[in-house]
C-alpha cells in the first residue's frame, strides 16, 4: 500500500460533495422552471415540465462539465483524506492485514494478486481480531502500531509504509497477537465455523454486479488467510523452535503446531 499525500486543505466529506451537486443541479432547473414558466404565462403543465427535464438531462448538463470535473476532485480528495485519517487511527489493523492482502485481487495503486479473498471480509475480520485478543489489547496493539508509524514519517508525504511493515517492532508485535490467536483454536473447528460466521455477517456492501458479490469465506479460503497470516511467525518455529519455545514457552508452541497441522488438513 503506498504512501499517500494529504490536501493541502480538508476537503468536504464524500457525501456533502454528493449533495452540494444535488442541490446546485436543482436549483439549476428550478431556475429554468421559472423561465419557462414565465414564458408560458406563469404555469407549467406537468407534460411540459416532464419535456423540460428531458432537454435539461439530454441538452444543458454538458455546460456543467467543469463544474461535476470541480466535484470529483473534491470527493476523491474527501476520500484521499478519509484514507489517510484512517491509516494514522487505525495502523494496527493495516500492519496486520498487510500479511495477506496479496490474496486480494488486483487493484490500482494497493496491494493485491491473487484474488482467493475478496476485500469485503476487512470489516468482518478487524471484529473478529477484536474478540479474540480483547479491546484493551486492541487499543493497546493501536497505540504501539502509532509510534511505529511516526518513526517512518516522510513530512508532507505521509509515511514509509513499507518501512512500517519491515519494522522489527512491528513485526514482533503481530507476532504477539497471533500467539493469541493461536491459542483461540484450540477447538479448531468449532472457532474456524464461528470465524467464517463472523466474517460472512459483516462483509461490506458492494455494488450490484461486482466481481464478488457472491463472495462467501468457506474453509479452503480461511485456510489460505491463516497460513498467510502466520506465515512469518510459522517460518520462526521452524526455522528455531527453541527461540520461539524461549520467547512464548511450551504451551504456545504445542498449539502453534497443532493449529499448522489443522490448516494443512484443511
Amino acid at each position: 500500500m503506498p504512501s499517500r499525500q494529504p490536501p493541502s486543505k480538508p476537503p468536504e466529506h464524500g457525501s456533502r460533495c454528493c449533495q452540494s451537486v444535488g442541490t446546485t443541479m436543482v436549483g439549476h432547473f428550478a431556475t429554468r422552471l421559472e423561465v419557462e414558466a414565465g414564458k408560458a404565462g406563469g404555469s407549467l403543465s406537468a407534460a411540459q415540465i416532464r419535456a423540460l427535464a428531458q432537454r435539461f438531462v439530454e441538452s444543458e448538463q454538458a455546460r456543467f462539465g467543469g463544474y461535476y470535473q470541480r466535484a470529483w476532485d473534491e470527493c476523491t480528495l474527501a476520500r484521499e483524506a478519509h484514507l489517510l485519517e484512517s491509516a494514522r487511527r487505525m495502523p494496527f489493523d493495516r500492519i496486520l492485514m498487510r500479511r495477506f492482502a496479496h490474496l486480494f485481487p488486483p487493484r490500482t495503486g494497493d496491494d493485491g494478486g491473487t484474488g482467493i479473498l475478496s476485500r469485503r471480509i476487512i470489516p468482518g475480520f478487524n471484529l473478529a481480531i477484536d474478540k479474540m485478543i480483547g479491546p484493551t489489547l486492541y487499543q493497546q496493539c493501536q497505540t504501539k502500531c502509532e509510534a511505529i508509524v511516526e518513526r517512518h514519517a516522510q513530512g508532507d508525504d505521509g509515511w514509509d509504509w513499507e518501512s512500517v511493515y519491515a519494522d522489527p517492532d512491528a513485526k514482533a508485535l503481530v507476532n504477539d497477537v497471533l500467539v493469541v490467536v493461536a491459542h483461540y483454536f484450540t477447538s479448531f473447528d468449532k472457532r474456524r465455523a464461528w470465524f467464517m460466521e463472523m466474517v460472512n455477517g459483516h462483509l461490506a456492501r458492494v455494488r450490484r454486479g461486482a466481481s464478488d458479490e457472491h463472495f462467501r469465506l468457506g474453509e479452503s479460503a480461511f485456510s489460505a488467510l491463516m497460513r498467510a497470516l502466520f506465515d512469518d511467525l510459522a517460518a520462526s518455529l521452524r526455522a528455531d523452535p527453541q527461540q520461539v519455545r524461549s520467547r512464548w514457552g511450551d504451551h504456545t508452541v504445542e498449539a502453534l503446531d497443532t493449529f499448522f497441522r489443522r490448516l494443512d488438513r484443511g
